[in-house]
């Protein structure tokens, strides 16, 4: 899978067991935290008001991760619904795939109801991902 976008996410203490491996809910937070970069590299976080909500989310685990490692967090929008889309993450450490992941989100007002994308946001995902119109 290619990834067009890919950012370093620094393992912490707090992050692994008594082992040193990395604890299975922690690629979760790795992966949102990706996500926020990745909209705040596309120049959308700017007001760090998140419009949407994880309605899902598919974890595949390949490797363990181990404090100290080097882990970056690719991340990359592949599909555009009318209120959700989906995206695809890979944790690595190491330059070796750890986890791979989807998730689906979904954008919602103030009630938390489902709302369409706005056209900025889908503008700049689709211009970036290189997706057609």
């Amino acid at each position: 899978m290619f990834f067009r976008f890919a950012a370093e996410v620094p393992l912490r203490w707090v992050d692994v067991d008594s082992a040193g491996v990395v604890n299975n809910a922690t690629y979760l937070s790795l992966m949102e935290q990706a996500r926020f970069l990745y909209f705040q590299h596309l120049g959308l976080m700017v007001d760090h008001a998140i419009p949407f909500v994880l309605a899902e989310a598919n974890v595949k685990f390949q490797r363990p991760g181990r404090l100290g490692m080097r882990c970056e967090v690719a991340a990359r929008v592949g599909k555009l619904g009318t209120s959700s889309f989906h995206m695809d993450f890979e944790v690595r450490g190491d330059n070796e795939v750890l986890v791979a992941s989807s998730a689906a989100l979904v954008f919602v007002d103030a009630q938390f109801q489902p709302r369409p994308i706005p056209a900025d946001w889908r503008s700049a995902i689709a211009q970036f991902e290189q997706m057609p119109d």
